[in-house]
């Protein structure tokens, strides 16, 4: 009773678990060939452990056909499947070229049609009457197939790790792991062959074989869920990675490269694997930083240099994760150089005048808003060109647009650091004086302003029809909200065109002081 419990654990046992993997290899990716390739196997395997054992019960008047049919037979098409997966698992990994080896493939087919169409010829009947032969012809046809996949597999996977010694660490892991499931399965079996030799009896040996295969698709499994040696569902998600229109970096605990999608060539200018190994904090520009060593995720904006020396403003995506018991950081980097400088154009439009460049009425209305209720002290310099029609009459208004950029350019060499100068339409100009300058006078930039612009180098010639009037109007004093001010400042710039243009005044009511020039 003992040695049949352990008969039927040493073969249910095993027989359940492929059944498991077999089931799990197909789920997690169906559509894959290598997936269904290793469902397959494992499914052949699990065959082997169960007619094995219910060869050992059965009679044997019936378990001679039982053998022949769903024991020898399938294992000779497993013997093909080991081989086949090997076979496209190593290409898959590595290039390898040695077609010649694929003639061994169809070792296991002929001995197949053998078995099927001559059972007698390998002495698995003894008499016809379906009595098994103990020490049969069969038993060398199996250690020869057996023989024929392990050296197979052996030799296809020497191939394929000539070619990825040198590549990254992974990639060796992977096929390596793939090695000890194929070098451990041969020694499992010549030891069996071994056996087999010595004690043609030998009870062991069959169970060796089945082991043998056993520890091969244990390794396989362990591939396929720690080094993804085997496609699975997440192939789609490296799919994603590899097509995402943003970079993408897999970072370390420390900050280095793991993994780059291909976009980061275009970003950095270093291809994927150019960049294993770095430190992403490298491409930062001095005084910025990622926010690694958090927990979860963060999103924040930053400018990296890339190896060409181009700066590019950057959104960074950083989510922690934890993989194969260590802490590393899924980075996306979204590139938003040309967006910036698209708002930053929009908003130069939208606040500047397209023909002089200063700050337009909108910019004007923000600004003295924004100044007026911070409570800050400053000064209004309304400035109107008297006549200036006259310019665009006489000699057209390209001229006139002329003269106006000129007055804009000396109006800005005229005025103070600190100072914003404004165009508010046709011919009126104002600046805005905060105080708290060194060597703020209001007074003083008006008369400069008059002086740059009408002396002998000024935009306005002395023979011109053209005058220059300024109003000058200081906040809080004469006005807190931003109508009160424009209103004082322009009852003091009709002040100066009162007593003669070409000079300005200072709001004073009821009546305005005024100066000349």
């Amino acid at each position: 009773m003992g040695g049949f419990l352990a008969n039927l654990a040493l073969h249910l046992i095993p027989c359940a678990l492929l059944g498991w993997l077999s089931a799990e290899a197909y789920l997690r990716n169906s559509r894959h060939t290598l997936n269904r390739l290793a469902s397959i196997m494992f499914a052949f395997m699990m065959l082997q452990f169960g007619t094995s054992f219910l060869a050992i019960v059965f009679p044997e008047e019936h378990a001679a056909k039982l053998i022949n049919m769903f024991v020898i037979v399938p294992s000779f098409v497993l013997g093909f499947l080991v081989m086949l997966f090997m076979r496209q698992l190593s290409g898959q990994t590595a290039k390898q070229s040695a077609p010649y080896l694929d003639l061994a493939l169809a070792i296991p087919w002929v001995l197949v049609v053998l078995v099927i169409s001559q059972p007698d010829l390998y002495g698995v009947y003894a008499d016809g009457a379906g009595i098994v032969q103990r020490g049969s012809r069969s038993l060398p046809v199996s250690l020869v197939i057996s023989a024929t996949t392990w050296l197979y597999c052996m030799a296809v996977w020497v191939f394929g790790w000539g070619v990825v010694r040198s590549a990254p660490s992974s990639a060796r892991s992977q096929l390596a792991q793939a090695g000890f499931g194929v070098f451990g399965g041969a020694v499992t079996a010549f030891s069996a062959m071994l056996l087999a030799s010595r004690d043609a009896e030998a009870a062991a040996m069959p169970l060796l074989l089945l082991y043998a295969m056993l520890l091969f698709a244990f390794f396989i499994r362990r591939a396929m869920m720690l080094y993804g040696l085997m496609p699975s569902l997440m192939e789609k998600y490296r799919v994603l990675f590899e097509l995402s229109p943003f970079g993408v970096v897999l970072l370390d605990a420390n900050g280095q490269i793991r993994d780059a999608n291909p976009v980061i060539k275009l970003l950095l200018g270093l291809s994927s694997a150019e960049l294993i190994g770095k430190p992403l904090a490298m491409f930062l520009e001095q005084g910025e930083r990622l926010p690694l060593g958090g927990s979860g995720s963060a999103l924040v904006e930053v400018s990296m240099v890339a190896v060409t020396g181009e700066s590019r403003r950057m959104i960074v995506h950083l989510n922690e994760l934890t993989a194969d018991g260590e802490r590393q950081y899924y980075v996306v980097l979204q590139d938003v150089t040309g967006r910036k400088k698209a708002e930053e154009e929009i908003l130069y439009l939208a606040y500047h005048d397209a023909l002089t460049g200063v700050g337009n009425r909108l910019y004007f209305q923000d600004s003295i808003s924004s100044m007026l209720k911070n409570g800050s002290v400053g000064a209004l310099l309304l400035l109107d060109l008297d006549r200036f029609k006259s310019i665009n009459d006489l000699h057209g208004h390209q001229a006139g647009d002329a003269l106006l950029c000129e007055i804009a350019e000396n109006m800005r060499d005229s005025t103070p650091a600190g100072a914003l100068l404004f165009r508010l339409g046709g011919d009126e100009f104002a600046i805005l004086l905060p105080a708290g300058g060194r060597g703020w006078d209001p007074e003083r930039t008006a008369a400069e302003l008059l002086a740059g612009l009408t002396g002998h180098r000024g935009a306005i010639l002395p023979d011109s029809p053209v005058t220059v009037s300024i109003g000058i109007a200081y906040w809080p004093d004469h006005g807190g909200d931003t109508t009160t001010l424009l209103h004082a400042a322009d009852t003091a710039m009709y002040r100066a065109k009162e007593q003669g243009r070409n000079r300005y005044s200072v709001f004073d009511a009821p009546s305005c002081r005024m100066s000349g020039a």
